[in-house]
């Protein structure tokens, strides 16, 4: 990182000077951004923990409901806590449980008014506002208490809403559920700043009129040293022994297309490839019934694992799968948290999948098929099983290779850094 330092001091120099105070104070919104250890979605700690604890104070605005975990982090009557997690303060606020869409979008709508009152008990005056998806609600948050302090506003757009509820099949465009959030898509990209997009084009910007310098591209990653030091935990999960072990680790929804591969398994006519599910998701009964009804025996389900536990547990397997449905929204790209986990295993991966940035294949780190087809998958599967040691070995090796250069979040973070004190620089703050 070395040709960054240089720059950033004299910046950051030049933007301390400006604003007349010692640190730069970034508020960040996110309904979903749980101190580290409350929730495995831990984008933001991961990125802004690298920051400078003596050039930024970093603030995080968030709910008390774990979605992931549909867990509480609040206590019963208790209204807000205040949790300093590596320098990073996460304040936050009590908020509405739901299980339904439509407790969650009220649950949204409260959380957009309530981090807008609370605001005003912040000890320090924010000097950026960085406001993160998935839903807009955020945004306007974000756009609104960027007006009241008059500083640069930050849009980060983790999912195409409202394009990805309709490829959901949530809703149509017809709808006036998409007409809402469209509007509203569209007055947060002619407000924001900057916007930080995980696509791995700009494509879709630019289609609604987006101009591509606003745009700035950050993926997800993995925390390498994190993740290495965790390698020798022990692993919740023992897997059969003697068996090639294939591990898929996440959501079990609709979106994740889990019920390919179990075609894939009642294909396969080798009890020694064992398919392995770890994790939770609305469509988990219904594959373990389909399991049942067509009397598998190579696939094994498992509850879901703390983040901690995921190096050790990939460290168990042969090999790593991921399928996604074809959907032409792919076609702008993908960005999902357990592929970058996947390259750090060092495992060879077999994915499934039309999408713009195929990081499987441009890594040389498995093998990439098409969406959905059953057939493909299986002799993926096969092939990879039939492969040497050694072959695997250096398939794994390219996808290590390749996320160490590209997506460890200490790369991501200097990129981040580099937005915020351009956008600083720029505006004169």
């Amino acid at each position: 990182f070395g040709k960054y330092k240089k720059v950033f001091k004299v910046q950051k120099r030049f933007i301390r000077k400006n604003i007349g105070e010692k640190m730069i104070n970034i508020l960040l919104i996110n309904q979903y951004s749980y101190p580290p250890g409350k929730s495995n979605w831990r984008r933001h700690f991961d990125l802004f923990k690298n920051f400078s604890k003596e050039s930024y104070n970093i603030d995080v605005i968030c709910g008390s409901f774990v979605h992931d975990r549909k867990e509480e982090i609040l206590n019963k009557g208790e209204k807000y806590r205040l949790i300093n997690s590596e320098g990073i303060k996460y304040h936050i606020l009590s908020g509405i449980l739901y299980k339904s869409k439509i407790v969650r979008m009220l649950s949204m709508i409260q959380f957009f008014f309530k981090a807008l009152f609370f605001s005003k008990k912040l000890e320090d005056k924010p000097n950026i506002i960085y406001a993160s998806s998935p839903h807009p609600f955020n945004g306007l948050a974000g756009m609104y208490l960027a007006r009241k302090y008059k500083c640069p506003f930050i849009l980060e757009i983790r999912d195409l809403w409202p394009e990805t509820w309709v490829a959901m099949g949530a809703t149509t465009k017809k709808s006036i559920l998409y007409k809402v959030f469209a509007y509203i898509e569209k007055v947060l990209y002619k407000n924001a700043d900057k916007i930080i997009t995980l696509t791995a084009n700009k494509d879709y910007y630019t289609s609604v009129g987006v101009d591509e310098k606003k745009v700035e591209i950050v993926s997800n990653g993995v925390d390498l040293a994190k993740y290495d030091s965790l390698l020798e935990e022990e692993s919740p999960i023992k897997f059969s022994e003697n068996k090639f072990n294939i591990l898929y680790t996440g959501a079990h929804g609709t979106a994740n297309c889990l019920e390919f591969i179990l075609e894939v398994a009642k294909l396969i006519k080798n009890d020694e490839i064992i398919f392995n599910f770890i994790g939770e998701g609305e469509k988990k009964e219904e594959l373990i019934k389909k399991v049942e009804d067509y009397k598998l025996k190579n696939v094994r389900f498992y509850s879901p694992i703390n983040k901690n536990s995921i190096p050790s547990t990939l460290k168990n397997g042969d090999a790593m799968i991921l399928p996604v449905r074809n959907e032409p929204l792919y076609k702008y790209g993908i960005s999902p948290n357990k592929m970058y986990e996947y390259f750090a295993s060092s495992k060879p991966i077999i994915f499934s999948g039309n999408v713009a940035n195929d990081m499987v294949k441009g890594a040389n780190a498995g093998i990439s098929v098409e969406a959905e087809n059953i057939e493909k998958i299986k002799d993926a599967v096969l092939s990879l099983y039939n492969m040497s040691n050694e072959e695997r070995e250096v398939l794994g090796k390219n996808g290590r290779k390749y996320v160490e250069e590209n997506y460890d979040t200490k790369i991501l973070s200097k990129k981040i850094e580099k937005i915020i004190l351009n956008l600083l620089e720029d505006k004169n703050v």
